[in-house]
């Protein structure tokens, strides 16, 4: 991602394997072209969908002259909800064999009233959970020696039982690793090819149970992604030469394929979080600091929250329910999608998704063997799709079929098409509402001080409708939307991320030089990987953030250092004051005079990547002919098309209108205006004065 020399190949490829469509982005460094192409997944063999995407993106152009591809994976992702990873073996401190069982003793939080549910077993069976003698205390001392005898009788067992992969995590090991360190050199030894997951080095902090997840997972994921990654690498040498290949992680930035196949678990959840990325982006563009970002495409309805034009990140994750304590962008993911299936429950309620037809067979009206009704189809009876331009017309869509499928359902129900196929839209769109909900008004976010930033192929349909309901500023759906998180991939920066555990110090308590040590080498460390990487060192940028917690709380707080330079007392009175206004604006109180303690020292390390900007017209006819349009309230409405490239910046659409482009399609309802950005942007409010 270094400065791009005219003599040098200048093409850049963003690719986003979604659970329906592959995006692919291609960008030229040289002369600012954008280009995007939508392929459907492969879900037998995503690299190929991957290879087919990069195909149409190319078009003519030479692969010769591409420099670099940016791949958002959902290999992770799929391993862990096909529960198809790696069998690993785990080897913990006697004592706490079962710490994967006991965990926290919390019920999932969607299923906290039902009966029936329960948490996800954990990736590791109980009789795979070996102990070994060793013993570190609170301040990281032996208390006992590593038993190297039991180590080597535990790598018999694992052998024995064809284990693939081994995690490795003992009691306090994030403060002194030494033993971590000492009983993967004896497994090594013992399995040969078998990789090795330390928890101090995937997660060297504190809280035993998601330190033991986050290692378990890591060591679960690492063949599936090696094997992933080594082919596609393969691939990739035969079709573009000598393109290097990056990889997004979960936390927002991009990171080598060496790294990211050692830390498989930070790709999980990678291109959800390439859409974020672009949205913040986006929004720092126009002045809007802070969004709500949507992703809806054939699957998932994924959702970020933007404040300050950066994306929130959080160190408290967790991935299919299952905790991971690594730097992860916040994300709230639920089954809405375009592919989303209606079904009605015992009951006679109608239900849309989770479950979802996906690219194969896809909904009905792909015509590719999908025989239940979908969102797409339901969209495409109300008329908000166009048949003969779904993907750039690439796609031809089966009318019939989708109204054949919605009508068994509406004859199921006693309704009629056009109403069921509403009634579909308006229960989605109320799931999609709770999903935003979820991370807006039930943490006490004010929905309405927000803008929606919709994306992906399907989130134009639908946005005006959602931002209405939670009466939000405006709704924005940026250029290039249905491809808009490979933009996100494109616009990302290197990312490495360092963690020092202090184990709860109080702030009177602590020595500022020993800190500005763990910094400083932290920084330094952040170099090193990034200059090996291409990065010249002094335009590396790193970022320095700390957890905090008043003594006797469980759970910490994570702020940036409010001053630069060295940490001094100043520096660390600021921290403290910026602690108590931040946990004040969370809890709504804070007790002046609590002990403080800090937990965790962190640096950040970012590459820039290059600019990106965003096309703006390309001139062309943009008014389309007229189709009606299924609206709530008057029903069908003759209703105006237009095409997305051919509109003039500084146009006003008002509603009903419909805005197809090659990849998505916006609807503006009924007393909606849209403003066209001079990059072909739509931000969308509801005429003033007037109710719907």
């Amino acid at each position: 991602m270094s400065e791009v020399k005219s003599s040098q190949p200048s093409l850049r490829l963003a690719v986003d394997v979604g659970g329906t469509f592959t995006d692919v982005t291609l960008f030229d460094a040289i002369s600012g072209a954008l280009t995007s192409a939508k392929v459907l997944t492969t879900p037998a063999d995503r690299a190929a969908g991957v290879l087919g995407g990069i195909e149409a993106a190319l078009g003519s152009a030479d692969g010769a002259a591409v420099r670099e591809v940016i791949h958002g994976s959902t290999t992770g992702t799929n391993a862990l909800i096909e529960r198809s990873g790696a069998k690993v073996g785990l080897l913990t401190t006697r004592g706490f064999r079962d710490v994967l069982e006991i965990g926290r003793i919390q019920r999932p939080m969607a299923g906290l009233y039902d009966i029936s549910v329960d948490r996800p077993p954990p990736l590791v069976p109980r009789h795979l959970c070996l102990e070994v003698d060793e013993r570190l205390d609170a301040t990281g001392s032996v208390l006992r020696p590593l038993d190297e005898t039991a180590v080597g009788a535990a790598a018999e067992t694992f052998a024995a039982a064809g284990v693939e992969a081994v995690a490795v995590c003992f009691l306090f090991s994030y403060l002194d690793p030494i033993h971590e360190e000492r009983a993967a050199e004896i497994l090594a030894a013992a399995l040969p090819g078998v990789p090795m997951t330390l928890s101090c080095r995937v997660s060297p902090e504190y809280r035993e149970y998601e330190r033991a997840s986050t290692a378990v997972m890591n060591a679960y994921l690492t063949p599936i992604m090696a094997a992933y990654l080594d082919d596609l690498e393969q691939r990739l040498d035969h079709t573009l030469g000598a393109a290097k290949l990056f990889i997004i992680q979960a936390n927002g930035g991009s990171t080598s394929v060496q790294v990211a196949r050692q830390r498989a678990v930070t790709t999980v959840n990678s291109g959800p979080a390439g859409g974020v990325v672009a949205a913040a982006y986006y929004g720092r563009r126009h002045d809007r600091e802070r969004l709500v970002s949507v992703d809806m495409g054939g699957t998932s309805f994924d959702i970020g929250l933007i404040e300050g034009g950066v994306s929130k990140v959080t160190t408290e994750g967790a991935f299919q329910d299952l905790p991971v304590k690594i730097p992860i962008i916040d994300l709230h993911i639920i089954g809405a999608g375009g592919g989303s299936i209606a079904w009605l429950d015992p009951g006679g309620a109608l239900n849309v998704g989770p479950r979802s037809a996906g690219a194969d067979p896809g909904p009905a009206c792909y015509g590719r063997g999908g025989d239940q009704p979908t969102v797409t189809d339901a969209n495409l009876v109300l008329g908000r799709l166009n048949p003969d331009y779904f993907n750039g017309g690439q796609m031809a869509l089966d009318t019939e079929a989708a109204r054949r499928v919605v009508g068994e359902l509406a004859a199921e129900m006693g309704l009629g098409l056009e109403e069921t196929a509403l009634g579909i839209v308006k229960v989605v769109n109320a799931n999609m509402i709770r999903g935003i909900a979820t991370v807006t008004i039930q943490r006490g976010i004010d929905a309405r001080d927000f803008s929606l930033c919709s994306f992906g192929g399907a989130g134009g349909v639908h946005a005006v409708d959602i931002a209405r309901e939670l009466a939000m500023k405006e709704t924005i759906v940026p250029p290039l939307a249905g491809t808009f998180s490979a933009v996100g991939l494109l616009v990302t920066e290197m990312r490495h991320d360092f963690v020092t555990a202090l184990g709860g110090v109080r702030a009177e308590d602590t020595d500022l030089a020993e800190l500005e040590a763990h910094y400083q080498r932290m920084e330094e460390e952040g170099r090193d990987a990034l200059a090996t990487q291409g990065f010249a060192r002094s335009g590396i940028k790193l970022n320095r953030s700390a957890d905090l917690k008043v003594a006797g709380q469980t759970y910490e707080l994570s702020l940036p250092l409010p001053q630069e330079g060295a940490l001094d007392p100043a520096g660390l009175e600021a921290l403290l004051v910026a602690f108590g206004d931040l946990y004040r604006e969370r809890y709504a109180f804070f007790f002046a005079g609590e002990p403080i303690e800090l937990v965790n020292l962190r640096v950040q390390a970012l590459g820039a990547s290059e600019s990106v900007e965003l096309p703006g017209q390309s001139g062309g006819e943009a008014a389309k002919a007229a189709r009606p349009v299924y609206f709530e309230g008057p029903g069908f409405v003759e209703t105006a098309v237009y095409e997305r490239q051919g509109l003039a910046p500084g146009s006003i659409i008002v509603g009903p209108a419909v805005i197809e482009e090659e990849t998505a399609c916006t609807v503006v309802p009924p007393l909606g205006r849209a403003e066209v950005a001079e990059d072909l942007g739509l931000f969308i409010d509801l005429i003033r004065g007037e109710s719907t």
